[in-house]
């Protein structure tokens, strides 16, 4: 036998209710307990100080979502040589104690901003990231990957060295430091 729980719904709210019943199939229990296991899931992360945090990946044009629970330790970008684009690296520590690495391949804004960059038509092709810059070693403008690792021994030859030592050196802080004041 099922437990009953009874759920007293405020009248303004219960078009919304009937909302979740249909797309759930008429199953109401299973929408609420969905929506309670969401619920809970993020405000426990965020006790433990945590944020939700949702990246693309893939090639421009066809990118996903992804989305997982961490510290950002680190951001680091650096134009890639021969390139008019930048490549961009955020580093996470997950809720599981792993390693997370976004990282983006971007146009070189910063490099755009000199009046003599636009008189260089060669440099148009970074406008369209579909058909962009590419890098010496094949990466295009607009894309963006995520990688996750163990250990930082095991991060450490996939990101370049002048990340790794910012990392190693803000990489074993707590996530957060609870202050009792």
């Amino acid at each position: 036998m099922m437990p009953n729980k009874t759920i007293y719904v405020a009248e303004d709210d219960l078009p919304l209710y009937e909302r979740a019943q249909a797309l759930t199939g008429g199953n109401l229990s299973s929408a609420v307990a969905r929506a309670l296991r969401r619920y809970v899931e993020v405000e426990e992360a965020q006790g433990r100080g945590f944020d939700e945090v949702s990246v693309r990946v893939g090639p421009a044009g066809s990118q996903r979502r992804k989305r997982f629970f961490g510290v950002r330790l680190v951001r680091w970008q650096h134009v890639l040589a021969g390139s008019r684009t930048v490549e961009v690296f955020a580093v996470y520590r997950t809720q599981g104690g792993r390693y997370a690495v976004h990282r983006q391949v971007q146009p070189d804004w910063d490099g755009m901003a000199d009046p003599q960059w636009w008189f260089d038509v060669e440099n148009w092709k970074g406008l369209n990231p579909r058909k962009g810059n590419v890098a010496d070693d094949g990466r295009r403008a607009g894309e963006a990957s995520l990688d996750v690792y163990d250990t930082l021994a095991e991060l450490e030859p996939h990101v370049p060295p002048e990340l790794f030592l910012e990392l190693r050196r803000d990489g074993d802080a707590p996530p957060i430091e609870d202050l009792d004041i």
